[in-house]
Parts: C-alpha cells; sequence; structure tokens
C-alpha cells in the first residue's frame, strides 16, 4: 500500500511540475508580437525557395556599388514555413551597412544583427552563384543572394 501512494505522489507532483509556466515562453511569444508585420515593397528582392524576384534591382544595386553610388535594398528570404526574413543593404559611398532581421521567424532566433563590410564577393559555381558580404566586423550570415543554375 506504501508504494502506490509512492508512485501516486510521485506521478501527482511530476503532472504538477509539468503543467508549470516558467514565464519564458510568454516573453517569446509578447516579444514576437511586437514585431511589426512585414509589408511588401516592389522594391524588395525576394527569395522564395530558389525562385527569385527583382533580380533588375539587385544588379542595379551592385552596379551602384562598382559606380561608388549610393544605393541600398531589401532581400528578403522566406523560410519553409513562409516567414519572412529581412536583408537591409545599405551602401553609402564607402562601406555597405547589412541588418539582417529574422525575428519574424518563427522557428528562428528572433534577431537583428548589423554589420559593416568593405565589399561584396561574387562566387560562382557550376551549381549556383553567390553573392556573399566580405571583410566585414562582425557577421554570423555572409549571404545576401544565392541564385541557382
Amino acid at each position: 500500500m506504501k508504494k502506490i501512494t509512492f508512485i501516486f505522489f510521485l506521478l501527482f507532483t511530476l503532472f504538477i511540475a509539468g503543467c508549470q509556466n516558467t514565464g519564458n515562453s510568454t516573453n517569446s511569444i509578447q516579444e514576437q508580437n511586437d514585431v511589426p508585420d512585414y509589408t511588401p515593397s516592389s522594391e524588395d528582392i525576394v527569395e522564395m525557395h530558389g525562385e527569385i524576384e527583382n533580380m533588375e534591382r539587385f544588379k542595379e544595386f551592385l552596379n551602384n556599388i562598382e559606380q561608388e553610388q549610393r544605393d541600398n535594398i531589401r532581400v528578403v528570404r522566406y523560410t519553409t514555413e513562409g516567414d519572412p526574413m529581412l536583408h537591409d543593404v545599405e551602401y553609402d559611398g564607402e562601406v555597405i551597412k547589412s541588418t539582417t532581421d529574422t525575428r519574424r521567424d518563427k522557428f528562428g532566433e528572433g534577431s537583428i544583427n548589423t554589420t559593416t563590410c568593405t565589399s561584396i564577393e561574387v562566387v560562382e559555381t557550376t551549381e549556383r552563384t553567390d553573392y556573399i558580404l566580405d571583410d566585414c566586423e562582425n557577421i554570423k550570415d555572409d549571404i545576401i543572394l544565392v541564385i541557382w543554375k
């Protein structure tokens, strides 16, 4: 009888402990709710599962960097689940400022990261062309855009 009481007490305690709310999930939901909705723009370069929209605008941006003319773009990558991840790239005539915003990615780390870089490197292989930020201060994701052939 003591064993049954002990097992019942143990299961009851585990059940109660499992139902406790630590507050972390509430904070994450609240922070995610504070993120403004993304409103698409006709100027955005959109990469959705390998398909790229507005490639002409991206090429214009690269040309402006070569000509040392100020310009900025927004590259929007969509996750498998359909969440937009924003990458703002701004060239001031000397350096490139890169800001990635993954706060709308429900399964990602949900952060904003900013860095400065000096150039964009183009890496071509038989399968794809990568446009990569080069000579950056600190960066987690240095890829701006990938074009699959």
